[in-house]
């Protein structure tokens, strides 16, 4: 008789449809059987040329979804953001939402017995100045160590591969600007990374949980200002360009230049100039030693990301399915709305839930009141005339001490029809530091921009109300 094959061992990469998400898929299929976790359902759906990595649908914000799609997996990359939009409406900083994804990722990794995490990260400056985006990364890595499971932190500065958002703004800037002014902000210096470089450090750590536990910094062969890569950038496009820097220049101007004529999304430039002011130095370590022999200069891998025609950067493994995803988000007409509060010390996420619904009727008095059963089923009513606006059942099967979930399952202002699974969560993390209020795929019943003017901006008054409240608390 033939004997059975070994299994492979199967790793899951979480956010596997970005451009460092497709490339590290493809690397793994030799050795690992892949699972390709997106957000997007219109990705999961496509055919994959690459019939060694099965796709799966899985909403990250869902933990009972992120646990199924976590089953039978030894491993998992973490290469997850909350930059592209998720829902038609999202009240929330991508920073919350990254903190809320990747605590329902630990959840369920430990929950699944998964032997490492790996995450993608940004290197830190040794400075007590740290850009927004990079305490965002650095505050996912916290989360995800959280929980139990063996944590890698890779963290890596300009990723230049096909498809990468920040060489696209270096190329989008080069090819339309015969001239540049630069903030002096643009000296800083960094370890740009090409993606095969990246990919390979991932290789080296994935399945050693125990040896490459821990962060790591991680770069390319040279170090180089901004200013040097656009002037590399320039000479590999075959282009002249004048480029200065001067000796101030606010980065809200930087900004709002990049972004017209780059045509790049605020979302990506902004962060990106808020994180150019320090010099980033990489602290010697094995995973850097082990890529550095055959690591790739900047201008070899930007000339290797670009397309054919040679003045573009090959498009985004996204761009096919974008258009779709837009669509579908524009049709389901689902709100997000996501606020950070400061939980008071000795608190967990059953009393916050407890005291925002008490709370709730006090601060809209006379014209709103809350009714609470025995059951933990949550009213919402106008008092005159009595219009039952929400409401609210809690899930005792789905929560806990630090999770508490309450199903929107009524009201006039839900709309009954609504795909997804409408809920309001409290969710304590980072060892009760914080809590996290969330409205998931909440329907509108109004019509839409209507209700853009008048109950989003309306909970989001409140909300912010209540977030002073407990600050106040836990002073």
């Amino acid at each position: 008789m033939p004997s059975t094959p070994p299994r492979r061992p199967r790793v899951a990469v979480a956010g596997a449809s970005g451009f460092i998400g497709t490339a590290v898929c493809r690397a793994l299929t030799d050795a690992f059987s892949v699972r390709a976790l997106t957000r997007s359902p219109a990705r999961a759906h496509t055919p994959d040329a690459d019939q060694r990595v099965t796709w799966r649908h899985c909403d990250l914000f869902s933990a009972s979804d992120l646990v199924e799609g976590l089953t039978d997996c030894d491993y998992a990359v973490y290469l997850v953001h909350s930059l592209a939009p998720s829902s038609r409406l999202t009240q929330a900083k991508p920073r919350d939402m990254d903190l809320i994804l990747a605590d329902n990722f630990a959840q369920a990794a430990a929950a699944n017995g998964v032997k490492q995490i790996i995450v993608v990260g940004g290197l830190i400056p040794d400075s007590f100045r740290i850009s927004p985006l990079l305490w965002s990364r650095r505050e996912v890595e916290l989360v995800l160590a959280s929980r139990g499971t063996p944590v890698t932190a890779l963290r890596a500065g300009l990723v230049v591969g096909p498809g990468g958002s920040a060489p696209r703004l270096l190329v989008d800037l080069v090819r339309r600007l015969p001239l540049l002014l630069l903030p002096p902000s643009a000296r800083s210096m960094t370890r740009p990374i090409a993606l095969v470089d990246l990919v390979r450090a991932v290789r080296h750590c994935l399945g050693q949980p125990e040896t490459c536990r821990g962060a790591y910094d991680i770069g390319g062969p040279e170090c180089l200002s901004y200013e040097e890569m656009l002037r590399q950038t320039a000479d590999v496009l075959g282009l002249r360009r004048r480029i200065l820097t001067l000796p101030w220049m606010p980065l809200w101007l930087a900004s709002a230049t990049a972004r017209f004529f780059s045509g790049a999304p605020s979302a990506v430039v902004g962060p990106a100039l808020e994180s150019l002011p320090q010099d980033t130095v990489i602290r010697d370590n094995p995973i850097q030693r082990a890529i550095d022999p055959a690591a790739i200069p900047f201008r070899e891998a930007l000339r290797a990301a670009l397309a054919p025609s040679g003045r573009r950067l090959l498009p985004s493994p996204r761009q096919p399915i974008e258009g779709q995803s837009r669509e579908l988000m524009r049709r389901a007409r689902l709100v997000r709305s996501i606020q950070r509060v400061i939980l008071p010390p000795g608190q967990d996420a059953a009393w916050v839930a407890g005291n925002y619904f008490r709370w709730l009727g006090a601060c809209c008095w006379p014209m709103v009141c809350t009714h609470i059963d025995e059951t933990g089923r949550c009213s919402v009513f106008i008092r005159f005339p009595r219009l039952h606006l929400l409401t609210l059942q809690w899930l005792a099967e789905e929560s806990s001490p630090q999770r508490q979930v309450y199903a929107i399952v009524g009201g006039l202002l839900s709309r009954p029809d609504g795909q997804g699974r409408a809920r309001f969560e409290f969710q304590t993390l980072l060892d009760d530091r914080y809590t996290m209020a969330a409205i998931h795929d909440f329907a509108p019943a109004l019509p839409w921009y209507v209700y853009l003017w008048t109950q989003a901006v309306a909970h989001l008054l409140v909300m912010r109300r209540y977030q002073r409240r407990l600050a106040r608390l836990a002073r």
